[in-house]
């Protein structure tokens, strides 16, 4: 499996990661590329317990996804996407 797409993003006044993955093959049931957010401070992710998800499907486009995953960047700072524990 290759990964085509890998973004990061550190919110620190939120304190956290948000990371956009997609890979040339599914990741998971019907998705090539996701968004995920956990927590985390400048070094890195701290806790792997995901706040939010957002599944881009079979899309892999690099374009497209950052695009997507700037958009949950200026949600999550604007708190307009709430973040919570065990969201799946």
């Amino acid at each position: 499996m290759e990964r085509l797409v890998d973004l990061k993003t550190h919110i620190p006044e939120k304190k956290v990661w948000v990371s956009t993955v997609a890979c040339d093959e599914e990741i998971g049931f019907n998705r090539c590329a996701e968004t995920m957010v956990f927590k985390g401070n400048e070094s890195g992710i701290t806790d792997w317990s995901e706040l939010y998800f957002e599944s881009h499907g079979h899309t892999t486009d690099e374009e497209e996804l950052k695009k997507r995953h700037e958009e949950v960047v200026r949600k999550i700072r604007e708190g307009e996407i709430e973040l919570q524990e065990g969201v799946i």
